[in-house]
């Protein structure tokens, strides 16, 4: 590498930092996961348990998803240097967001040694490509996981076996979308580099499949005879079959063997699974929507690669040679643990995929020979990401404040800044957006060992995840305004969504109403008390 193209790598670092942790104090708006990080990283701190009480555990409980704690672990430092707040919980990710672009440039150059112009051409594109952007810039577990895949593969490619071995054990107990693709990423390795392997079998085995191998043992466990295994289950697809009736009417409209032939549930299966496999690679997503599921996965009105990329992705897989062989494999491998999820598509289950993606379009762009047009690209580019940036700033809260959660931050610091006020009654906090509790704790810096002797999650019938129902005075559940109105004393907070159900904006008591966090013409909060 010439001083150049180093000098040219460090200032793309730098940039990319500033890009991943511009106003992200406050923007976007700290998620339920996030503050479940936050605080438990907090109660590791203060206490070395979780929320829960459990001492310095692989695996947290938190909502009763059971994250796997590396994230959790990484932010411990941050939150002792920082304090508990969105900047500490979001640090590890903006961190290694911006240290993934060196690792794909020198992974590409490990490849092929003389892909010098598309290994910057890909670190260039990866530092501000909106998939990458987005979950850098919050406390994402799919981010790290992508870092750590890139860093492993790099030490694998590079004959360090250890090394590459912990990193990829590290990624089971980073994100659970890991414990399939990590293996989907470590058999890419060995099939596109089978020839380099077979003549140093042994030392792989010693130093990378024996040691990943019981490293692995109770991940392994943990899904077969664990409870966190039981949030696998909820969003497996196969947990979703077609429906008695459904099958019934089925084998009205035709015969028992025509069901069986067409229509029996692997076949079901089958067709659900390939159509979110394929959503993966489709316009919409890729171009035009992003994650149309989930919302506060993509930002609105565009999809996870910017408009140029697509033309260049094109070019590169038609430019496929043998060197290419693990990102290919890599690119049909990733879709697989969205795939095999109820969700018709996930831009957070799949993100890996960018990496390949990336990778072909950097080799597209690679073609390029003459400096005009690639200063037509360029402008098309930077045009593309002005766009995107626009839509990401300006549009996605106040297109779907309720999707990102927007107002919690606001609606908590009201509870804290005036619970002396109610002290002797009862605060009712809406659970209307789910999870309330771990604002409270994490923007009240609740004591942990004193939660931990309260801490109970009970089992929510309405979603895939329990509900805590109560801390000290604030009950986290929804109030009947006329509840609140007959009892004076009691604060309410009350979602947007109640106000419309309970007909509460026609009453003239809504004049009284105070609006916690006001977007567009409405508020997600409001506050309301009977004195």
């Amino acid at each position: 590498m010439n001083k150049k193209h180093l000098l040219f790598l460090i200032i793309l670092t730098l940039i990319a930092f500033v890009f991943r942790v511009y106003r992200a104090t406050s923007y976007p708006p700290l998620l339920w996961d996030e503050a479940a990080i936050g605080y438990n990283a907090y109660s590791i701190l203060k206490t070395g348990r979780d929320e829960h009480g459990v001492f310095l555990p692989l695996i947290f409980k938190s909502f009763g998803d059971y994250k796997p704690g590396i994230y959790i672990y990484l932010t411990v430092p941050f939150v002792a240097l920082f304090g508990l707040n969105p900047l500490a919980v979001r640090l590890p990710s903006i961190i290694v967001g911006s240290l993934s672009p060196l690792l794909l440039y020198f992974l590409i150059k490990a490849l092929s040694p003389k892909s010098e112009k598309q290994a910057l051409l890909a670190a260039l594109l990866l530092a501000f490509n909106p998939w990458n952007l987005h979950f850098s810039r919050g406390g994402w577990e799919t981010n790290l996981l992508t870092f750590e895949l890139l860093l492993a593969s790099l030490f694998f490619i590079k004959k360090r076996y250890l090394p590459s071995a912990l990193v990829f054990a590290l990624s089971l107990y980073s994100y659970q979308a890991g414990k399939l693709i990590t293996p989907s990423i470590i058999l890419s390795l060995f099939i596109s580099q089978f020839t380099h392997l077979k003549t140093n079998f042994k030392s792989i085995a010693l130093k990378f499949i024996l040691p990943l191998f019981l490293l692995a043992l109770p991940v392994a466990y943990g899904l077969l005879f664990s409870a966190d295994s039981n949030r696998l289950k909820v969003l497996s697809l196969s947990s979703y079959p077609r429906s008695q009736e459904e099958t019934d009417l089925i084998i009205k409209e035709s015969s028992h063997l025509d069901y069986q032939l067409f229509h029996s549930q692997p076949i079901f299966f089958l067709r659900n699974f390939l159509s979110r496999y394929f959503n993966h690679f489709s316009t919409r997503f890729l171009l035009f929507e992003g994650d149309w599921q989930n919302l506060r996965h993509s930002a609105p009105y565009i999809g996870v690669i910017l408009y140029p990329s697509f033309i260049f992705l094109i070019i590169g897989l038609l430019n496929y040679s043998s060197t290419s062989l693990f990102f290919l494999l890599w690119l049909l491998f990733a879709p697989i643990p969205g795939a095999l999820t109820r969700d018709t598509i996930t831009a957070v289950r799949t993100m890996s995929m960018s990496i390949p993606l990336i990778y072909f379009t950097s080799l597209g762009l690679s073609k390029i020979h003459k400096k005009s047009i690639y200063l037509l690209v360029g402008l098309s580019y930077l045009l593309s990401f002005f766009y995107y940036q626009d839509l990401y700033y300006h549009h996605m809260i106040q297109k779907d404040p309720d999707q990102l959660l927007y107002g919690y931050q606001e609606a908590i610091k009201y509870v804290i800044a005036n619970r002396e006020k109610y002290k002797d009654s009862q605060i009712y906090f809406t659970d209307y957006y789910g999870q309330p509790y771990i604002y409270y704790l994490f923007f009240s810096k609740y004591p942990p060992k004193l939660y931990q002797q309260q801490s109970h999650l009970t089992d929510n019938i309405h979603g895939d995840t329990g509900i805590v129902k109560q801390v000290d005075n604030l009950n986290f559940r929804t109030a009947h305004f006329d509840f609140i109105r007959e009892n004076p004393g009691v604060l309410g907070i009350f979602a947007q969504e109640e106000v419309y159900r309970q007909g509460l904006e026609s009453r003239p008591e809504f004049s009284q109403f105070i609006p916690l966090s006001p977007v567009n013409t409405i508020s997600t909060f409001y506050a309301y008390h009977q004195d």
